[in-house]
């Protein structure tokens, strides 16, 4: 699995990544209930919520990730601690039912097919109290298909034990399919110089707002609100993000 291959470099590349975060605390605080996480990974965002003071349950089907994120709670001895699932986002079991979900930084992406869409978004309804909320962060498909794809590209440069990690990617869409595929490069050096690559093959689905709109409806949710940025700008063709919000009807 691409995410088990690239977990013990997953929290340092993403480690100034905190954009998002005010996003999800505001949804959490203004939710009716316990939130619940889709691919909750190491934790970037659970672990906010969950210091926050919000009653979180995180699901993800990737053990490598969830090894970490066990490690960082242990770590944080949260009282009462998160919940953490290790599960396919279309076939989990929870109890009570929860007033928000949350899917964070292209995790609805990873659903390659409509009818995984349909399966996860369906199973996700059953998990939430009626007029909960359901908040996606997926990345604009028109500003991605007008970008200039193919080359490599560095993303960034970190340090990872003695070691410094150059992480490179290298970008095809498929725009017939609504696929980019993301071929990721890590070249990490030692004190010697010697160099080892490891490579993690990321496949994503791209979706639009029309498209977004009739699978909220089709799984039991109704489309409240599209947001173009973390700023809550409006959704437009220049916007990098779509992020969909929705209430369980």
């Amino acid at each position: 699995m691409s995410y088990d291959l690239l977990a013990r470099y997953y929290d340092l590349e993403n480690a100034e990544f905190d954009a998002d975060l005010d996003f999800w605390l505001g949804l959490a605080e203004a939710a009716d209930g316990p939130v619940l996480e889709l691919g909750c990974g190491t934790g970037r965002v659970l672990l906010p919520l969950a210091h926050a003071g919000f009653a979180v349950t995180g699901v993800d089907n990737a053990p490598a990730m969830l090894d970490r994120l066990r490690a960082r709670l242990r770590a944080a001895a949260l009282d009462p601690a998160p919940h953490v699932l290790q599960a396919d986002l279309g076939d989990f079991e929870v109890q009570a039912p929860f007033g928000l979900a949350i899917a964070p930084f292209n995790t609805f992406m990873h659903l390659l097919t409509l009818d995984d869409q349909v399966r996860v978004l369906t199973h996700v309804r059953g998990a939430l109290r009626p007029g909960a909320v359901l908040a996606l962060d997926v990345v604009n498909a028109g500003a991605a298909y007008a970008s200039v794809e193919g080359g490599l590209h560095l993303e960034r440069t970190f340090v990872h034990g003695d070691r410094t990690v150059q992480q490179f990617s290298i970008l095809t869409i498929d725009r017939a399919a609504q696929r980019a595929e993301i071929l990721y490069l890590y070249d990490s050096v030692g004190a010697g110089g010697a160099l080892q690559r490891l490579t993690v093959p990321i496949t994503l689905r791209y979706v639009f707002p029309g498209e977004m709109r009739l699978l909220l409806e089709r799984c039991g949710f109704a489309l409240k609100h599209l947001h173009g940025d973390y700023d809550l700008s409006p959704f437009d063709d220049d916007s990098p993000r779509m992020l969909v919000v929705a209430e369980a009807v």
